[in-house]
């Protein structure tokens, strides 16, 4: 703020008299998180109202108090020189992966300053979409508070803590995503974000596109962060299929058309990583070995990436009620799409 006062020659008294325009900012908002790319930057949507013609909008990010990894970035215009800004406007700013950051916008006409507003807790880390059914939504028990504060859930409006029931998912117990989200917000030094659409008690032909429910939702829950906007969809699913008996080339099929039209819809090619989770108490060890087989299809054709096992986390050790998760079951759950992510991303610990 100090540069800001420098750099106008003005008193903050003086600042504040001069602002004329009212200044309204849309995006980014705040703890919101940009999917970093692969050279650890995103580009940042800077978009908002103006009250009053303008003759350059710029913007500037500082590094929150206490943030372990980032670069500041000083006053760059976003908008195209040349003719006056009035109305909406749009503008991009590259940072690096790390944050939380603050990020200031401001607009001048000449040499005057005439608005200005902050956003704080703006991060660039990770972004991810899960689906599925209740073992990936809010049916574990107890439920789950992320101990790190970069760690968030979005909930189709905003951003807010991670703490279950995860927005967006069934449910109202307990999931692994708060967990997860701490676990790589330690390791990378990154802000995290999950974005929940899973549903209980689902077989994957109720997801298949273009027309079911599950479907259109889970394609909105992606279309929603932009291009490039999410690292992976993590899917864990299978349980309600061994109760139909689906074959292992059928359920292979239908997540590949899945995946294929989600790309299409996303606009850019979206991973995947798809668990191993066919045990249901209802099924016999025939129809769970056919999904299980299914989802290895996925991984060795190279449809999807390898996500965690979880048909051997069974009986009262790690599942409260004999199917869904408990504290135990949780924490290893977590701690095994952690070691997935890092295989299929090829993540080293900082």
């Amino acid at each position: 703020m100090l540069g800001l006062m420098t750099y106008l020659g003005l008193s903050g008294i003086a600042r504040a008299e001069e602002k004329t325009a009212t200044l309204t900012l849309t995006s980014p908002v705040s703890c919101q998180v940009f999917q970093r790319g692969r050279t650890d930057l995103a580009s940042i949507l800077v978009e908002g109202t103006i009250s009053e013609n303008a003759d350059v909008i710029e913007a500037m990010a500082d590094l929150a108090p206490g943030a372990k990894r980032g670069t500041p970035v000083k006053w760059v215009a976003i908008t195209p020189q040349g003719p006056q800004v009035s109305g909406k406007f749009t503008g991009r700013l590259t940072l690096a992966a790390g944050g939380w950051y603050q990020l200031t916008v401001r607009v001048r006409t000449g040499s005057r300053m005439t608005a200005e507003q902050a956003v704080d807790k703006v991060g660039v880390g990770e972004v991810f979409v899960t689906a599925g059914q209740s073992n990936s939504a809010n049916f574990g028990n107890p439920q789950q508070k992320a101990k790190d504060e970069r760690v968030v859930y979005y909930d189709g409006k905003g951003f807010v803590p991670a703490q279950d029931p995860i927005p967006g998912g069934c449910g109202g117990g307990g999931s692994p995503w708060a967990l997860l989200g701490d676990r790589i917000a330690a390791s990378h030094q990154v802000p995290v974000c999950f974005r929940s659409a899973s549903l209980n008690w689902t077989e994957v032909a109720a997801w298949l596109p273009p027309d079911t429910e599950l479907y259109k939702n889970l394609s909105s829950c992606v279309r929603a962060f932009g291009k490039d906007g999410v690292r992976a969809v993590l899917w864990h699913q299978g349980e309600s299929d061994t109760l139909v008996k689906t074959s292992a080339g059928t359920y292979c099929e239908r997540i590949k058309t899945i995946v294929e039209a989600l790309n299409q819809d996303a606009g850019y090619p979206l991973p995947w990583l798809v668990a191993k989770a066919s045990f249901h108490p209802g099924s016999q060890a025939p129809e769970q070995a056919a999904v299980a087989k299914g989802q290895q299809l996925l991984w060795t054709k190279r449809i999807c990436f390898q996500g965690p096992v979880t048909d051997d986390l069974l009986g009262q050790e790690y599942r409260h009620d004999g199917v869904h998760f408990n504290q135990k079951g949780l924490e290893k759950h977590a701690a095994r799409w952690f070691d997935a992510l890092s295989r299929a991303f090829q993540w080293k610990n900082r």
